[in-house]
């Protein structure tokens, strides 16, 4: 099966580019433009992936983290955190869990290829 990728962010040039983008790749793609909506809809859809904004409105990336680690539904679901401000800069927000990755914007698609292929079984492909 392809993967399920819930994407997370309320600037809709980056959901649009990146949903194109992995539905390329024949990945079935959600869309939320906050944190709320990205907990909420991680407890219903229960993805394979979930690639997040650190910055929405709602809750930021990270503080919808939280909540997913508090929910055995979406506790183990790996997560890509993106965002435009540098890595140092967010480095106290950021959780340290080996299922946790971020990656800069604007995304090298290569790099977000990779962190998926490092992420999910099979390179991207759930059994």
């Amino acid at each position: 099966m392809i993967a399920q990728i819930l994407l997370a962010d309320d600037n809709p040039d980056i959901t649009e580019l990146l949903g194109d983008y992995l539905r390329s790749k024949n990945h079935r793609v959600l869309v939320v433009n906050d944190g709320y909506q990205l907990a909420q809809k991680a407890a219903e859809h229960k993805p394979h992936l979930i690639i997040t904004d650190i910055q929405m409105p709602g809750a930021y990336g990270s503080a919808a983290y939280k909540v997913l680690q508090n929910d055995p539904k979406t506790a183990g679901i790996p997560i890509i955190f993106i965002s435009a401000h540098p890595y140092e800069k967010l480095k106290p927000l950021l959780p340290n869990d080996p299922k946790t990755r971020f990656i800069h914007k604007p995304i090298p698609l290569p790099q977000l290829d990779e962190l998926i292929k490092e992420l999910l079984p099979l390179g991207g492909y759930v059994p």
